[in-house]
C-alpha cells in the first residue's frame, strides 16, 4: 500500500477505518420478516436498546419523514424504482452521515452498489 509523502500513518489508518456511507437495507418479501431484520439492525448500530422499543421507530414509508430536518431514516416499505429523485436524496443523506435504513421485498441489481443489504 503506497502511503503519501504528506500524509502520516495516523491520518493513513483513520482513512482506511472509514465507514462507508451505504444505504442500510433490509430484504424480505415478508412484511413480518422484513420488520424483524429492520428492528435487529435498530438494536446493532444503538439506535434502541431492545426490539420492541426499536419497533416504535420503523414508519411505514419514507413520506412520513421530512428529509431536510430528518436525523435519521427508518422506513419499512421503500420501492427503489417509484421515485429517483427521493432515492437520490436519501443517498445524499447517507453520503454526509446520516442513518438511512430502509425494507424492501426485493433489491434490484442495479441498486445493489449503493446499499448494504441485509438478508434473513
Amino acid at each position: 500500500m503506497l502511503i503519501c509523502g504528506y500524509m502520516d500513518y495516523t491520518t493513513y489508518i483513520t482513512v482506511c477505518n472509514m465507514k462507508q456511507n451505504k444505504l442500510i437495507v433490509a430484504v424480505h418479501p415478508d412484511a413480518d420478516q422484513r420488520a424483524r431484520i429492520l428492528r435487529k439492525i435498530i438494536v446493532d448500530l444503538g439506535f434502541a436498546r431492545t426490539q420492541s422499543d426499536a419497533g416504535k421507530l420503523i414508519k411505514t414509508t419514507i413520506d412520513d419523514y421530512d428529509l431536510s430536518r430528518a436525523y435519521f431514516i427508518i422506513a419499512d416499505n421503500f420501492n427503489f424504482r417509484e421515485s429517483p429523485i427521493t432515492q437520490q436524496r436519501l443517498y445524499e443523506l447517507a453520503a454526509r452521515g446520516i442513518a438511512v435504513i430502509l425494507g424492501t421485498p426485493r433489491l434490484q441489481r442495479e441498486f445493489e452498489f449503493i446499499c448494504e443489504a441485509y438478508f434473513e
